[in-house]
């Protein structure tokens, strides 16, 4: 088991450690597997990177107590509730009702699944990790793991391009503020997760429904065109 040194200096470098990493995988695997298997391929690797490192830097008695706090919404409320509202309504809107009838059960059922396991490692690495290692540090509970986790969304990107990528990493940084200020002030990923799984299950519906009924006419498009499209709000790299 790491020290309690060991395992401060690793919650620091892991918003540096994991974009870079993440970068240099995406488009390696893009390469070697095709666009569309590599973005998901580099998901799983993302995925068990969040794992392994909740589990190396995290101490397990911690991790219970922070998740069995009880959260309440922290003050301002409406600031609070603007930050876990706001970002599933946005996929609400934007994807899931413009789009509603390319779903179907079994897509909803793999959306959620999705979306339930993509928000549970990236809430505990993000917000779990830094709140049972800095506590009540604002720059290590809540700004730093921000920077990082907005920066991360450069690795997918790096394969799937946003029309406006300066607004899409945007938003990915007013996400990471914000649910980072509800953690931190909360000492809890449980309102966050909920809001979480909610926002990219939205987009995950959508995905699901393209990449079932677009694979064989994707197959056949140029690999340039398949880099230019948008990520969706509720896409594993929201």
């Amino acid at each position: 088991m790491l020290s309690k040194s060991a395992r401060r200096a690793g919650a620091v470098a892991v918003p540096l450690v994991v974009p870079a990493a993440m970068r240099a995988v995406f488009p390696r695997l893009a390469h070697r597997l095709g666009p569309r298997r590599g973005y998901l391929s580099g998901f799983g690797i993302y995925y068990a990177t969040c794992l392994a490192l909740t589990a190396a830097l995290a101490e397990p008695l911690d991790m219970v107590r922070m998740l069995r706090r009880r959260a309440r919404l922290p003050s301002p409320k409406p600031i609070a509730v603007a930050m876990l509202v706001v970002p599933p309504l946005g996929g609400l809107c934007t994807q899931f009702i413009p789009h509603r009838r390319e779903a179907d059960p079994a897509l909803m059922v793999f959306a959620a699944s999705l979306a339930t396991v993509n928000a549970t490692v990236e809430e505990l690495l993000w917000h779990g990790v830094p709140l049972t290692i800095f506590g009540d540090e604002p720059i290590g509970a809540w700004v730093w793991p921000a920077l990082g986790f907005t920066a991360w969304h450069l690795a997918p990107m790096s394969v799937r391009t946003p029309e406006q990528p300066r607004s899409f990493l945007l938003g990915a940084a007013m996400i990471g503020l914000g649910s980072g200020w509800v953690a931190y002030r909360t000492g809890s990923v449980k309102l966050n997760l909920v809001s979480h799984i909610a926002t990219d299950a939205m987009g995950d519906s959508r995905s699901s429904s393209v990449a079932r009924t677009g694979l064989t006419a994707s197959s056949r498009r140029p690999r340039a065109e398949l880099r230019r499209r948008r990520p969706l709000v509720g896409d594993p790299a929201g």
